[in-house]
């Protein structure tokens, strides 16, 4: 952690932040899925400050993001497949992981780089106002639920970064799809709001599961050698949300008895928007344990059971 308290800027304007960020400033953003923080890609003091802000394992890369395609073209060697991908559902919550092209680019010493292109319009702004492609993993402590909620981006970061931006909350809720594009066959390394069955109407894919060595290959990627998305208290996966012990909290889509802190959804992706919000207001109010009813089938099932699976590790 970086030991002097910071003044941190809190502003509305995406000229401001940019500014901030060239200056060798850290910056918190909001994006569609959660929110980032932020260091030029170009400034290796200002990226290495990302990890001791966060904690962060320093073998433990970050996804660039950048204002558009031409961008990503600068960045990376990008295959026609990759193309196709990201013609289709970019800009969004897709991340591709590629031969790096810029060796100016920080990339935690790796060969490769992960970069994504955002949707949302205050993160749009501010990199186009940078106009340089930004480092940055979600906002949260190394381990520790990705944050959606401006109120929690307070709490967690006042005086610990240069500048917090502000905008809209991120509404998908969980971090992005992340596809490596290294190998001849793309390998799906992180499911998310892109559904696998939506990419393979593309290109052919490859699940990390049937990989013959995943650890290796996850190095090249945020989310998976490390445990992540995990709150302080207990996460349980259960199938149903009966006997729900009375000082334990509980999301899903059926509650047999009413508990202190509940969450109703209706839907995946309701559960998607919900679930980080949902584990960092189980340590606020100092819940023991949080019980997660298993996805509904079909889609995004699988990114949320990505998710929880990975927070109910202990």
């Amino acid at each position: 952690m970086r030991e002097n308290k910071v003044d941190t800027i809190l502003t509305d304007s995406p000229r401001e932040a940019a500014q901030i960020l060239l200056s060798g400033g850290l910056v918190v953003f909001p994006t569609e899925t959660v929110y980032g923080i932020g260091a030029s890609a170009f400034d290796q003091t200002a990226c290495k400050k990302i990890y001791e802000v966060k904690n962060r394992p320093s073998d433990n890369p970050l996804i660039l993001h950048v204002k558009d395609l031409d961008s990503l073209l600068r960045c990376a060697e990008v295959p026609q497949n990759a193309l196709r991908v990201f013609e289709s559902f970019s800009p969004g919550p897709i991340t591709g992981i590629f031969r790096k092209k810029d060796p100016r680019l920080f990339t935690a010493g790796l060969a490769t780089v992960a970069v994504r292109i955002p949707s949302h319009p205050t993160a749009s702004e501010f990199l186009k106002e940078a106009n340089v492609p930004v480092a940055a993993p979600s906002a949260n402590l190394s381990g520790k639920p990705s944050i959606t909620k401006i109120e929690y981006i307070l709490e967690e970061f006042w005086g610990k970064v240069d500048c917090i931006l502000r905008g809209p909350d991120p509404t998908i809720g969980i971090e992005s799809t992340v596809v490596s594009f290294v190998e001849d066959v793309p390998i799906l390394l992180r499911p998310g709001f892109i559904d696998e069955t939506d990419i393979r109407t593309r290109i052919d894919l490859l699940d990390i599961l049937n990989v013959e060595n995943p650890v290796e290959t996850a190095v090249i990627s945020p989310g998976l050698k490390y445990r992540h998305y995990a709150p302080l208290c207990k996460v349980v996966l259960v199938e149903s949300l009966t006997n729900v012990p009375e000082d334990v909290a509980q999301i899903g889509f059926t509650f047999f008895e009413t508990r202190p802190f509940q969450v109703l959804l209706g839907s995946n992706e309701e559960y998607m928007s919900s679930l980080y919000s949902f584990f960092v207001e189980c340590d606020r109010r100092g819940i023991r344990e949080a019980w997660c009813e298993i996805p509904k089938e079909g889609w995004g099932k699988q990114a949320l059971l990505n998710r929880i699976t990975k927070a109910a590790q202990s």
